[in-house]
């Protein structure tokens, strides 16, 4: 790739922020927020603190061991091919399935303008949104990263008017915020596992590492400063939704932030520019995860874990086309949410190991690039965090995704089994 070709630091905030700032905050918020009431502040603060741990712990790994895998590399390049097999695989099906997901919500939040339920409509604009979004990865990264700017400043901006226009129409009245905590407090840790996926995108930047101007330093402040970005904006915006609707008037709305506006009886034309935030931070985040995925794909195929077709002359095309195709199938699949749950499990998963994956380049005196401060209570906090909110998935979660862990388990043996041969 060629020095021109390369990313900025800014332009790797925007990719990051892109697929971090989505979905979680426009649609998980209502829903955090129902789950543990004013609670939900707690939630996203527990949630902003594993997710520093793990951005502290991903920004030493992608500054470390620079190639297009993420986590996928990070675990293989430190725990073996097998296991980095599996999260390579994990992630690839959540990156797949998180796009499908959200491309159904921009497809929600486009029809809920002109009041449309039509459950096809739906999955059809979500077809043809994922196939922009392919077409305009597969043009190349320097397009997205452009793309990702422009919209990423008009998304923040969203939300900065949604904060301020709580300050005037919200109610600052004790009862907005009390009792903190109405449904005890482990709905705080169970809100947190769905508090997480709103913080989750920063690792999306770790995948583009190689294609970022003086990457191993580059790349892990992109990776910081987009996770703070993030935080106060989603800290802010709870503290303005709960002063904005009694936290139990939400609950499974895809609009949260709409409702709340329309609660308190904000201007129309504001609940409009906020629902329109909402359709352009939708369609960044599925921009981002196919980036990712097909990042992934591109380099266990270089790695000799997947065909080399597929990586072919060191071009993300092809995978990009595939990631493309798994999203629009993922749309077709019967019940999304299950398996949502499942691709949440690889999330967490991936994001438990990399503390280990520290300290294990800690062991072997790897010491250029980034290193995480307070090592190693951060990377022992990352690791224990990230077990208490995979437990509270609950059981579904769990064993769907053990059941994705024996598959990539089997498909490696096959993978194994072909080299082999050959």
């Amino acid at each position: 790739m060629g020095k021109k070709e390369k990313l900025t630091l800014w332009q790797a905030v925007s990719i990051g922020l892109g697929n971090i700032i989505g979905a979680g905050i426009f649609v998980l918020a209502g829903l955090v927020i129902y789950q543990s009431g004013p609670g939900a502040l707690l939630s996203f603060i527990l949630t902003g603190i594993l997710a520093t741990t793990v951005a502290l712990n991903s920004a030493e790994l992608s500054s470390k061991i620079i190639t297009h895998g993420g986590l996928y590399s990070f675990v293989k390049e430190t725990m073996g091919d097998s296991l980095g097999f599996i999260v390579g695989w994990l992630r690839s099906i959540s990156y797949a399935i998180a796009g499908a997901a959200v491309s159904i919500g921009f497809s929600s939040y486009l029809l809920s303008i002109w009041n449309i339920t039509s459950s096809s409509l739906i999955v059809l604009i979500a077809i043809v949104l994922i196939i922009l979004i392919t077409l305009i990865d597969y043009i190349g990264i320097k397009m997205v990263a452009k793309i990702e700017q422009s919209l990423v400043a008009i998304t923040v901006l969203g939300l900065v008017i949604f904060i301020i226009v709580s300050f005037f129409y919200g109610k600052w009245e004790i009862s907005r915020f009390t009792p903190i905590l109405p449904k005890g407090p482990l709905s705080i840790v169970y809100s947190a596992s769905l508090a997480f996926f709103a913080y989750s995108g920063f690792n999306t930047i770790a995948t583009l590492t190689p294609e970022v101007e003086n990457g191993a330093k580059n790349a892990p402040k992109a990776i910081m400063i987009s996770l703070a970005i993030s935080t106060v904006l989603y800290i802010m915006v709870v503290i303005g939704m709960l002063a904005m609707m009694p936290w139990y008037l939400y609950g499974m709305s895809g609009s949260p932030l709409s409702n709340a506006m329309m609660y308190s009886h904000a201007p129309y034309f504001i609940i409009d520019v906020v629902s329109l935030v909402a359709i352009i931070s939708t369609f960044t985040v599925t921009l981002s995860l196919i980036v990712a995925g097909s990042r992934t794909l591109m380099q266990m195929s270089e790695d000799g874990m997947l065909p080399k077709w597929i990586g072919h002359a060191d071009s993300p095309k092809r995978s990009v086309i595939i990631i493309g195709a798994i999203t629009v199938f993922s749309v077709f699949l019967g019940n999304l949410n299950y398996i949502v749950l499942a691709s949440n499990f690889g999330v967490i998963f991936s994001y438990a190991l990399t503390g280990i994956a520290v300290g294990i380049l800690r062991k072997r005196k790897v010491l250029k690039g980034f290193n995480s401060p307070w090592y190693p209570y951060i990377q022992i906090s990352s690791v224990v965090l990230s077990l208490i909110v995979m437990i509270s998935l609950g059981t579904q979660s769990l064993y769907l995704g053990t059941l994705l862990i024996v598959a990539g388990i089997i498909l490696f043996a096959m993978e194994k089994e072909k080299g082999m041969h050959k």
